[in-house]
């Protein structure tokens, strides 16, 4: 079967609940749905999202074949999209389908964020043995340090909530 984009265009989700509209794209297949595939993607950058999940759930079983467009999702700078991407699709493919997007992963684990992609990203790399032990060691005590700065600065922001006075003389 095939379709074009504007047919496929009309079956999408209206929005983040649309599980009936995100089932029937997955039921309708790859490679029948390539022209949506980006759409597809994007849709999982709202967090707490029924489609996102219900498209997850289609790419993570696509593996090589949703190489290509699961790295462009990757390459994208929304930490929710490249979350879901990283924690339920990579991280449920085979050795050969992460093997394509570990120069990817790499570099998301040097770019921390708000949703610990790159700490996610490291343990894919690990469990696949697809990362130098020494590399991830050095990250690892950079990034505990640099926890512990942020640790602090928490903690003085806490101290200033706590204390108006303080906030006032040093204002």
């Amino acid at each position: 079967m095939t379709m074009t984009r504007k047919e496929l265009l009309r079956l999408m989700p209206v929005d983040k609940e649309d599980v009936a509209a995100a089932s029937q794209i997955v039921k309708i297949g790859f490679p029948t749905v390539t022209p949506v595939v980006k759409d597809m993607i994007r849709s999982m950058q709202v967090a707490d999202s029924p489609v996102a999940d219900v498209f997850a759930s289609f790419f993570s079983k696509l593996g090589e074949q949703a190489v290509g467009a699961i790295t462009e999702g990757l390459w994208q700078q929304n930490c929710v999209l490249r979350h879901t991407i990283i924690a339920n699709v990579v991280s449920k493919w085979s050795l050969e389908a992460v093997r394509q997007i570990a120069g990817v992963l790499t570099m998301i684990a040097t770019q921390p964020d708000d949703c610990n992609n790159d700490l996610c990203a490291i343990l894919i790399l690990l469990q696949h043995d697809l990362v130098d032990l020494q590399w991830v060691g050095g990250w690892v005590a950079f990034k505990k340090e640099r926890w512990a700065d942020r640790n602090d600065l928490l903690l003085r922001i806490e101290k200033a909530l706590d204390n108006p006075e303080e906030r006032a003389n040093k204002a």
